[in-house]
């Protein structure tokens, strides 16, 4: 999309209008390189200008396991304050990221080396090329697509082995939020294993005494 600034004429007091270039999204770009959207995500994330954000689209008053979050891959307020992007609302408030003329001049200069990067990386463990299929085919097989911590719970529960540093670069999650993940699994599995226990306890402390029947006569 082509952008344009606005400056008034101070001589004549009239709005003035100055093309800044091409601004395209995120998506868009990645068509210009012939890749889908998640792997532009992945490759740009790999770069440092994007970074993963969490969306509370739950219903006002809606309770604590009615929650609503989605997580996406913004460009960080680094990037932005270098000129490389910015972030726009649509008209009903939605937003989008959309890359800047310099950021494609950027993001040029650096995207074959971040590719092969990811795929040196994949490639060089045969644990995390199987589990790289393996998702691949999972999610194809879904009607509906998994959500990047579903996807690293996924591998943890089919790939235990696989590092977190590699489920980052498989599902597009940065560390740290690959790190939160697999935390929040831990702990949901902790409570979940106490509440059996305590339950097996309970039953095992009753006593089941049968009514005695008199059988001799």
């Amino acid at each position: 999309m082509e952008y344009t600034s606005e400056t008034i004429d101070d001589t004549t007091g009239e709005i003035v209008q100055a093309p800044i270039g091409s601004w395209i999204t995120i998506t868009e770009y990645g068509q210009t390189k012939g890749v889908g959207r998640k792997q532009v995500r992945d490759v740009l994330s790999g770069l440092g200008i994007l970074q993963n954000e969490t969306e509370d689209h739950t219903p006002k008053h809606a309770s604590f396991a009615e929650r609503k979050l989605t997580t996406r891959r913004r460009l960080t307020t680094k990037s932005v304050r270098s000129g490389l992007g910015k972030r726009i609302f649509s008209i009903v408030g939605r937003p989008f990221d959309v890359i800047s003329p310099k950021g494609q001049a950027w993001i040029d200069q650096r995207w074959a080396d971040a590719v092969q990067t990811i795929k040196t990386d994949i490639t060089s463990s045969p644990v995390v090329v199987a589990a790289q299929v393996a998702l691949g085919e999972f999610m194809v097989s879904r009607r509906l697509r998994l959500d990047p911590e579903g996807q690293v719970r996924w591998l943890l529960d089919h790939f235990p082995d696989v590092a977190q540093a590699d489920m980052s670069r498989l599902t597009g999650a940065s560390t740290r939020m690959v790190s939160h993940y697999v935390g929040n699994r831990t702990d949901q599995i902790s409570k979940a294993q106490a509440r059996i226990r305590v339950t097996l306890k309970g039953h095992l402390g009753m006593s089941y005494e049968p009514d005695l029947v008199d059988i001799t006569g």
